[in-house]
């Protein structure tokens, strides 16, 4: 099993992890797709590619060890067709993207694998852990194969991340970090093993962003939160 790694052409831990942890539990790399910087407005529309930046330690890990480097938009359908194709892949890890379309997924024989921050549905999207907290369920990452919509698509599993009383919000969304990079070489033998089911995971809604009144009112409860779900 040959496996892509989509990630970001700039200084990012999550791309530069999964990259190292799947090179150290011995599955081949076909490709590191890796997107340049984007830079966005106040209502978040893009406004230009930063042309000069680069994800420079993961460049230098990968020539070191003959993985395959290409800077590309993570839509653009045609050129990542043909490195997969060149390059016989036959599964994704997200490490760092941005929303990647069907086409792209299509391309890949047995899909394109996400490390989502939080349990899905409830928490879809972004700021996980403050959903986490106001809907009062255990911090975690579920992990899926993705479809076109946003953290939906086939479950493949979901494990629930520690938390310690004394911890702060930053400490704990640390942790969530570390557990994806953790369960990635597990995800990938149950993948190649074939010990996964999918059952398609239901979306119901689009939770938006937190507003910064939000997360005061939700950071209320932080201490009942913790108090709740924090190791004995």
């Amino acid at each position: 099993m040959i496996v892509g790694i989509f990630g970001y052409d700039f200084p990012h831990f999550k791309t530069n992890e999964i990259v190292k942890n799947t090179f150290f539990n011995n599955f081949s790399i076909g490709a590191l797709f890796l997107a340049p910087k984007k830079n966005y407005s106040d209502n978040g529309s893009v406004t230009s590619t930063d042309k000069s930046s680069k994800n420079k330690d993961i460049r230098r890990f990968c020539k070191e060890n003959n993985i395959p480097v290409f800077r590309v938009e993570h839509d653009n359908t045609s050129r990542i067709e043909k490195i997969v194709s060149n390059n016989n892949i036959d599964i994704a890890i997200i490490g760092g993207a941005r929303i990647i379309n069907q086409s792209v997924i299509d391309k890949f024989a047995l899909g394109v694998v996400n490390y989502h921050p939080g349990r899905i549905p409830e928490t879809s999207g972004l700021d996980s852990l403050y959903r986490a907290i106001e809907y009062h369920i255990p911090p975690c990452v579920t992990v899926h194969l993705i479809d076109d919509r946003v953290d939906a698509g086939l479950f493949i599993l979901e494990s629930v991340t520690e938390v310690f009383f004394d911890d702060t919000l930053n400490a704990i969304e640390n942790r969530i970090l570390l557990k994806q990079i953790e369960l990635n070489s597990i995800v990938l033998n149950g993948i190649e093993r074939k010990t996964f089911c999918f059952p398609e995971i239901i979306r119901p809604k689009k939770n938006e962003r937190v507003s910064a009144q939000e997360k005061t009112k939700i950071m209320h409860n932080f201490n009942n939160w913790k108090k709740a779900f924090s190791k004995k």
